[in-house]
């Protein structure tokens, strides 16, 4: 795709260290039509709006920092908004690098069709989506704001596609049991979007009432602790958790893991909890 034919914003989430500066040399010496903007309020939500606001294109893409695109990116996701007037955004195809290193604690992103998260790490958006949808919920901030505004697309009547060839790579990346056990607590976003948008219930969560297959198992299992203080039966409602949780034997962590694992899902149970009672919705 010719050069003249798009323009490259870059949002600086007020990082502490010198970025700023670099991507101001970027701008400065790129054949692209570049800027660079800096959002000082923290989250991906707020840093988006800034970027697409700044734009002046009737189409918008998304896409993270830690992602590289393949060379037909922009225009293939291009082809397939363009393609129908009624299509309001179009999910991009993500794959993690070949022959990554995975290991207990390994985040990564893989789209490989529609999905009910509208992942913002590659998502293109027709501007007038964008703007009847008032962009990124601000009031999440972060963890589910792209899913949130995929979804007030969708309500307000647009359409949704995929496009296979608009292929990016994401970055894999081990960030440990205290990064998991955070946006574990953030689980109460989950309970917002379901609340505001009731399709993102029919189309994300394993069951109408629980989230994940998980979950559930994990309230059953604290239940059953709860019980066991008045019979020992309550026990065997541990069992499936144990089993979907404990590590193989071979595992070199494996009691510690098992813990972290353990820690984790107890971030995620409170912080459902929390977004059931303050979005008055009953999940797990």
């Amino acid at each position: 795709m010719a050069r003249d034919r798009f323009e490259v914003v870059i949002v600086d989430n007020a990082s502490p260290d010198d970025t700023s500066l670099v991507l101001a040399q970027l701008a400065a010496t790129s054949p692209l039509h570049l800027r660079h903007l800096v959002e000082h309020q923290r989250g991906p939500a707020a840093t988006r709006n800034t970027g697409w606001r700044a734009s002046g294109t009737p189409v918008v893409a998304f896409i993270d920092d830690d992602c590289v695109p393949e060379p037909a990116w922009l225009e293939t996701g291009l082809r397939i908004l363009l393609a129908d007037d009624r299509i309001g955004l179009v999910q991009g195809n993500v794959r993690k690098p070949q022959d990554a290193p995975l290991g207990d604690w390994t985040l990564w992103r893989q789209v490989a069709g529609q999905t009910p998260y509208f992942e913002a790490c590659n998502i293109f958006y027709r501007r007038a989506a964008l703007e009847e949808a008032g962009g990124f919920d601000e009031e999440i901030g972060n963890y589910g704001e792209d899913a949130a505004l995929g979804w007030s697309v969708v309500d307000a009547g647009w359409g949704r596609a995929y496009a296979d060839g608009a292929v990016v790579y994401h970055d894999v990346e081990e960030r440990g049991v205290r990064y998991h056990v955070k946006t574990g607590l953030l689980e109460r976003n989950v309970a917002r979007i379901a609340k505001l948008h009731p399709q993102f219930r029919r189309e994300a969560f394993w069951r109408p009432w629980a989230f994940r297959r998980d979950d559930a198992l994990f309230t059953t299992a604290l239940a059953g602790l709860v019980l066991a203080r008045w019979h020992r039966s309550g026990l065997l409602l541990v069992i499936p958790y144990l089993r979907l949780r404990i590590p193989p034997s071979d595992h070199p962590r494996r009691v510690r893991l098992f813990f972290e694992k353990a820690l984790v899902d107890v971030a995620r149970f409170v912080g459902m909890r929390v977004g059931s009672l303050r979005y008055r919705i009953a999940v797990l």
